[in-house]
């Protein structure tokens, strides 16, 4: 694969790789798998997904599965209205625990954000939870909800409303009432994609080891087979495919990337698209290769090898 035609926008494997060097070694592979997970929600439009985060001992929030503070990877965000709005959340939690705080993140088109999203922070059960939802209400719908609840002045542009969070005493149901919830987007079910990481993460542990939480170029094939396996098999009982084509996401050269819109505030990702005529095969004289398998071969579901001749070698 050439990595220099690949520029990352919304969810970045070399990025993730960098992040991922950075935990203990025992946290790396159960962080890959959540922000797997995470990203794949945004990008298939979930209504609402929920993370949940904790105080450390110096009182920043962080998340306890990767050991991360929030703010941290904020500022790694580079959306300096983004962070200033956190700090504000940060502190006014720990100031006041019994207040939802509400973060607008309306449509923005210069920093590549395609959707309306309301993000809502609250202290339950100890724990520190974040919602997002995807909302019809534009900027100026969003403009009157605030300065209603708020009293405060209305926001002059996106940008000025990205850095002003506000806290209410309200419940999170009779915040929802204000909005006009996006509904058009909620098609996949939460715990398929859940299944769908796992069985492939699994898959690739199983043939690169700890190179998988080390490689970028790995972590995109697995976020690229994960994509694909979701956008194109809507049945629920279709997670996995075929070895064949799993051995193209593992070993197979790029035959092309696509920039996929993304409902979450990333905008849009890359996802690349994996040779699927690669992997093992037997040549009749019996040497094993690897590589582009050669036409007229056939591919044996057992031993997961391709062949020529009428019947497996190894069956």
């Amino acid at each position: 694969m050439n990595k220099e035609n690949i520029k990352t926008v919304g969810f970045s494997s070399e990025k993730e790789k960098n992040s991922l060097a950075r935990l203990n070694p025992e946290k790396r592979r159960i962080s890959l798998e959540k922000e797997l997970i995470s990203q794949l929600a945004e990008d298939f439009g979930f209504l609402q997904f929920t993370i949940k985060y904790e105080f450390d001992e110096d009182g920043d929030i962080f998340n306890p599965i990767s050991g991360e503070k929030i703010g941290e990877i904020m500022t790694r965000g580079e959306v300096y209205e983004e962070s200033e709005s956190f700090r504000k959340i940060e502190n006014g939690l720990k100031d006041n625990p019994e207040k939802t705080w509400i973060h607008f993140s309306p449509k923005n088109e210069k920093l590549g954000y395609p959707t309306n999203c309301v993000d809502f922070w609250r202290i339950v059960d100890e724990k520190i939870v974040c919602n997002r939802i995807e909302v019809k209400n534009d900027f100026g719908d969003m403009n009157r909800v605030k300065t209603f609840l708020s009293g405060e002045k209305e926001n002059k542009d996106e940008m000025d409303m990205l850095r002003s969070p506000i806290a209410v005493n309200l419940k999170l149901g009779e915040i929802f009432s204000l909005f006009e919830l996006n509904e058009s987007h909620n098609c996949y079910d939460f715990d398929r994609i859940e299944r769908v990481v796992e069985e492939y993460l699994g898959e690739f542990e199983n043939d690169f080891g700890e190179n998988v939480v080390e490689e970028s170029d790995l972590i995109f094939r697995l976020y690229s087979v994960c994509f694909n396996s979701l956008k194109f098999r809507k049945d629920d009982n279709e997670v996995i495919i075929n070895r064949k084509e799993l051995d193209g996401y593992m070993y197979g050269v790029m035959k092309n990337l696509t920039v996929e819109s993304s409902f979450g505030c990333s905008g849009s990702t890359n996802v690349g698209n994996f040779g699927e005529g690669t992997g093992y095969y037997v040549s009749a004289d019996g040497k094993i290769s690897f590589g582009k398998v050669p036409e007229g071969f056939k591919y044996c579901e057992h031993c997961h090898v391709s062949y020529s001749g009428e019947k497996c070698p190894f069956c």
